[in-house]
């Protein structure tokens, strides 16, 4: 299934705190992934870290008192400031995002890595503003999770699907077929670039939320790497 999305200019409010070590920065992205944060990333400064959040502009204020509220809790500092929209895959590629291999099996990286570990699976993703390079730990469990289980011949569907980076493995495992589906325009968009980067078809990409779940299914398999207060509340 192919869908095309024309690119899309979004306006982003950055939040970046500054945290007394990894683990706390950590924490404090835990909790504010119960907000319509869009991605997180962190970044070691000389003796603290820093957590980066990045949500849609005009969604920031309706939470944004009581985000800050929280962060405040668990930083030293905080600076907020609008960005406008980037090439992600350059931010990526420079900062954040290098090749990693998951339980010997599979080896997720990019267009632009060079010296790729082979692997069993080999999965390229151009992650642009979606969420899903493997490196998160949810994302590296669920990894490991369908490595194990027997997907043949199995309906699947990926809820919150960012990259689509679990679907296209269900796929290569031997899914009969793959449903994925994410709220954002650029995940959609994303999603649909990474099929054809990797050559796996019989993936649907549907933009929408748990409303449009009547339309599909049933599944044998359900994939949700989603926060829990929209796993909750579905």
């Amino acid at each position: 299934m192919h869908i095309k999305i024309d690119d899309l200019m979004k306006q982003y409010t950055e939040i970046s705190a500054l945290c007394q070590n990894e683990d706390m920065a950590d924490i404090l992205a835990a909790f504010l992934a119960d907000y319509p944060f869009e991605t997180f990333d962190t970044e070691a400064g000389d003796e603290e870290w820093i957590l980066h959040g990045y949500i849609l502009s005009d969604e920031w204020p309706e939470i944004r008192d009581e985000a800050l509220a929280l962060v405040e809790e668990y930083a030293t500092a905080i600076e907020e400031r609008e960005i406008e929209d980037r090439n992600w895959n350059a931010e990526w590629e420079k900062n954040y995002f290098q090749p990693i291999v998951i339980a010997d099996r599979c080896v997720i990286s990019s267009t632009f890595h060079k010296d790729v570990p082979s692997a069993e699976y080999s999965i390229k993703i151009n992650p642009q503003m979606s969420f899903g390079t493997g490196h998160h730990a949810t994302t590296s469990q669920m990894v490991g999770r369908l490595l194990d289980d027997d997907l043949t011949g199995k309906e699947v569907l990926d809820m919150g699907c960012g990259t689509s980076i679990l679907a296209i493995l269900a796929r290569m495992r031997g899914a009969a077929h793959c449903v994925a589906i994410d709220i954002d325009e650029w995940c959609v968009k994303n999603s649909v670039e990474n099929m054809e980067l990797n050559q796996v078809d019989g993936i649907d990409v549907v933009l929408g939320d748990a409303g449009v779940l009547p339309t599909y299914g049933p599944f044998d398999l359900v994939i949700a790497n989603i926060n829990r207060n929209i796993l909750l509340a579905d």
